[in-house]
């Protein structure tokens, strides 16, 4: 009986003690890389120009359960990437652009001199809208798309504390795939998949 007495004094001050817990938000902004599927934009017979790189940020908040593990939130613009077909006398442009809700379990290992590392792995909602234009013949004149695409996602990164509560990060992210193939040019009920990816920098601030 003292024995489970003192088991029950120890439980009780160990449910009693505050657990680590710590609640963050952040912004970051960087270089987005789409990595588009060439192949859908360019026509059996012609070629087609890309440019599939373009300006990017976030806003992001998390809680950490413990020094180890959390779980983070956030919004990413993941900028526009643009492809330019040409078949013959024909000339169009798309011009996609993308964001991304995305939701991650995170794992932080905390070095020596206010360094860490850590690494997340979740799902992204991605969302594309695409507006394209042309001179007509082989392609619309004119023509629209949007498509939501729910793809794994996952992050490295590592961070500085330069204060108490206020840490530099630097990040690369991968969001999966954001759009479907459509490679015909007249009926863009979707949008060309891209496979976009982000390397930020930012502030995360802790509360």
């Amino acid at each position: 009986m003292k024995k489970f007495s003192k088991l029950a004094v120890v439980l009780m001050a160990v449910l009693a003690t505050p657990a680590f817990a710590q609640l963050y938000s952040g912004a970051a902004a960087g270089r987005v890389d789409h990595k588009q599927s060439r192949s859908n934009w360019t026509p059996a017979a012609g070629s087609a120009a890309f440019e599939d790189t373009d300006a990017g940020f976030k806003l992001f908040g998390g809680y950490k359960f413990t020094e180890n593990f959390g779980v983070e939130g956030g919004y990413d613009y993941l900028g526009q990437y643009t492809a330019t077909p040409v078949s013959g006398a024909s000339v169009g442009k798309a011009i996609i652009k993308t964001n991304s809700w995305n939701l991650f379990g995170v794992g932080t290992l905390p070095l020596p001199k206010d360094f860490s590392v850590f690494a997340k792995l979740g799902v992204s909602s991605n969302y594309s809208k695409m507006n394209f234009s042309s001179n007509g013949g082989a392609f619309n004149a004119n023509d629209a798309g949007t498509n939501r695409k729910t793809s794994f996602a996952f992050g490295v990164g590592a961070g500085y504390n330069i204060l108490k509560n206020l840490t530099v990060r630097v990040e690369y992210e991968d969001f999966g795939k954001a759009g479907e193939s459509n490679n015909n040019f007249t009926l863009a009920t979707k949008t060309s998949d891209s496979k976009p990816k982000l390397i930020s920098i930012g502030l995360v601030h802790s509360y």
